[in-house]
């Protein structure tokens, strides 16, 4: 006797196959572009689905329709597992997701059957004005949406063709998303001067008693061989049926074969409206398409904000509602703020004291300003003077050598006693003037060197702050690159700054040339074998043929206004504390100007001889 639990099991299956496998069949989905609306979609396609689902044992199809950015962003989160979108979607989702096309639909209109479609350019019958796609410019145009194929980008082409930038020459592209009959009526109504939609939509809206043919007029219209459609654009492949790249191929397979056995007369086909379908075709005529108007998978990265706000409107409400939160907490900060503005005003003796020191910081920096101009103007007549007694020296010396030699032949020979007065008058003289370069020279000297433990990076921060400001009027970037740990060095704090400031003072005036095209300079400490290194380094013209040595001889220059000091007084100046100084050509331009100072040790604490 067969057990009651299988007799149950087998009244339960065969009537799950009565009822068409049902009860076990998997539900895929098929998003399709509502481009009419959503209900015209599942009035025009459910009979579709279900078709599908008597046709394959084990399946069970729904159709989800779906707008432009909503029918990606389903593709994007693979919640569907095939798709029914226009040509130019198609194209964009193969490059980015691939989808790939099982099929193609088959149109007809009166008699005729057709596998292309192309869109539509028209206007009011009664503007008369309007009779070209030239005469657009200035007028509005109605269209579905930036991204929309037949919607928009094929009237795209044309009026591009034409010499016409929709949105640069329109007065007004306004995209009205779907469906399409909004544009078809915004035109009627005189809303807007123009409109496109795709072919077939006037003929439809008018077979449905909706519109009147006669009140619109085609513009840029097309006589094309075997399709009797009111046409203003190139025709294109129509629509595709395609698989998600997850769908079993087994399965899209059968999708394939038994939309294709679908018959011409089968309730499926006539509730869609149109002929059927037929065999994937070549879709390259819309890649030329897109490549011509840099869209689609040709695009160059342009992003349009609305679209963007449209296929990621969850990002753009959190933010919009971060916005708000940050709006709120500035309130509630602004009212604190109130609240506390006595204990603020409490503050004001503190606020004032601090602003009193800051007056003595700006004064202590003028005085260091000044104290480095000092030196400058010393250190030039120091190396002035210093050169006029080497080279005066030797004549006078020169001179009283002759005086003493005529009053010794006078001695011997006793000429006349009137020549002796004179002859000793002009060695007294000469004489006075010796002592008068040397009590000059001294007086230049008066100032004693402040010899000290210095940080040698404090002192370059100190010096580059001082030229900043004559480097940004030469268009010159200043770039300080300090090195830690370095030794601290015994030096006149002053002489030292002076020094960084007359090699980056050159530096700036050689990139001050026109065919200089980078300014950037460089100062830069670094920790050398027996001290501590500074160099100072630009991008001008280099140091070029002169030899490096005679560039720190005194008055020797490549500035027609110069003197040729500068260089001196910056070798005196690290000789007098026991250093270094010499010129290297850059790594690719420009020059190198280093310089070293001996470390401190305690032998060298306390004042400068």
């Amino acid at each position: 006797m067969i057990p009651r639990w299988v007799r149950i099991a087998v009244y339960a299956v065969c009537l799950a196959h009565t009822l068409g496998g049902s009860a076990w069949a998997e539900t895929y989905r098929i998003g399709v572009l509502a481009f009419r609306g959503a209900d015209h979609a599942l009035k025009s396609w459910a009979p579709t689905a279900e078709a599908l689902s008597h046709a394959i044992d084990g399946a069970k199809f729904e159709i989800v329709p779906l707008p432009l950015a909503a029918l990606r962003r389903s593709v994007a989160e693979n919640d569907v597992a095939f798709v029914f979108t226009n040509s130019g979607q198609y194209v964009a989702l193969e490059s980015e997701y691939g989808i790939s096309r099982l099929v193609t639909l088959k149109t007809t209109f009166g008699r005729k059957i057709r596998n292309v479609f192309g869109a539509v350019i028209f206007t009011r019958t009664d503007r008369t004005e309007i009779s070209t796609l030239a005469d657009l410019r200035g007028k509005s145009l109605a269209a579905v949406k930036r991204r929309a194929f037949g919607g928009f980008q094929m009237a795209w082409r044309e009026l591009k063709a034409a010499g016409i930038d929709p949105f640069v020459d329109l007065g007004q592209v306004k995209f009205l998303g779907l469906p399409q009959d909004g544009i078809v009526f915004a035109v009627r109504d005189g809303e807007m001067d123009a409109g496109t939609v795709r072919t077939d939509v006037l003929e439809t809206m008018a077979n449905e008693d909706a519109i009147k043919l006669a009140d619109f007029r085609i513009l840029n219209p097309q006589k094309v061989p075997g399709h009797d459609i009111l046409l203003s654009t190139r025709l294109y492949p129509e629509w595709p049926f395609a698989a998600m790249p997850e769908t079993p191929s087994e399965l899209a397979e059968k999708v394939a074969i038994a939309l294709l056995s679908l018959p011409a007369d089968s309730p499926a086909v006539l509730a869609t409206g149109y002929a059927g379908w037929t065999v994937p075709l070549d879709y390259k005529p819309v890649h030329d398409m897109f490549r011509e108007l840099e869209v689609g998978p040709y695009a160059r990265g342009e992003i349009i904000f609305s679209e963007f706000l449209e296929q990621h409107w969850e990002w753009a409400l959190f933010a919009f509602v971060l916005l708000v939160l940050l709006a709120l907490h500035g309130i509630r900060t602004e009212y604190l703020v109130q609240r506390r503005t006595r204990q603020l005003s409490d503050t004001n003796q503190e606020l004032e004291h601090e602003i009193t020191e800051r007056h003595r910081a700006e004064e202590r920096a003028r005085q260091h300003e000044h104290e480095l101009a000092h030196v400058s103007r010393v250190s030039v007549f120091d190396e002035m003077t210093s050169g006029l007694a080497h080279e005066l020296r030797q004549p006078l010396t020169a001179i009283r050598n002759y005086v003493e030699g005529g009053i010794r032949r006078l001695d011997q020979h006793s000429p006349g006693d009137d020549l002796r007065p004179a002859l000793e008058q002009i060695g007294e003289q000469a004489q006075r003037a010796g002592q008068i370069i040397s009590r000059v020279r001294g007086y230049m000297q008066k100032r004693q060197p402040k010899r000290q433990a210095v940080n040698i990076n404090h002192a370059i921060q100190e010096a580059a702050a001082l030229i900043r400001q004559d480097a940004k009027a030469h268009g010159v970037d200043v770039h300080i690159m300090l090195s830690d740990g370095l030794p601290q060095v015994t030096c006149d704090l002053i002489e030292i700054e002076q020094l960084v400031i007359n090699l980056a003072k050159n530096a700036i005036d050689a990139m001050a040339a026109p065919d200089v095209s980078e300014r950037t300079l460089m100062i830069s400490t670094m920790d050398c074998t027996d001290g501590v290194c500074i160099e100072v380094s630009d991008t001008g013209p280099g140091l070029g043929d002169n030899d490096p040595q005679a560039m720190w001889e005194p008055f020797h220059t490549r500035k027609p206004e110069g003197l040729g000091l500068g260089l001196a007084i910056c070798r005196t100046i690290v000789e007098s504390h026991g250093g270094r100084i010499w010129a290297e050509p850059g790594a690719t331009s420009g020059a190198r100007l280093i310089f070293e100072l001996p470390q401190r040790t305690e032998a060298s604490d306390g004042p400068a001889d």
